[in-house]
């Protein structure tokens, strides 16, 4: 009984830990904070940062637009969701 306690805490406590886990995530864009450099996509507001690589035509956090289709690769930590990658979609 003690051996599947222990089983089952360790469980637990991967599947609940705080490490980020890669995801990605395809949507059309709802809005964009441009001084905050975040952006919503099915609701979620997702953080970019210096490291976040943009493909497809995309250069830049400036050429993003609402109503575009993206596809974003991202991380979240337990606290936010960082893009990683953002690219257009057809």
């Amino acid at each position: 009984m003690l051996k599947r306690l222990a089983l089952l805490a360790a469980a637990l406590l991967l599947t609940f830990s705080t490490t980020a886990h890669a995801n990605d995530l395809e949507g059309e864009i709802e809005s964009l904070d441009r001084e905050a450099r975040t952006l919503t996509v099915q609701g979620i507001v997702f953080h970019t940062d210096d490291n976040t690589d943009y493909d497809d035509g995309l250069s830049s956090f400036d050429d993003l637009e609402e109503g575009q289709r993206v596809e974003i690769d991202f991380e979240y930590d337990g606290e936010r969701h960082l893009a990683k990658e953002i690219e257009l979609e057809d």
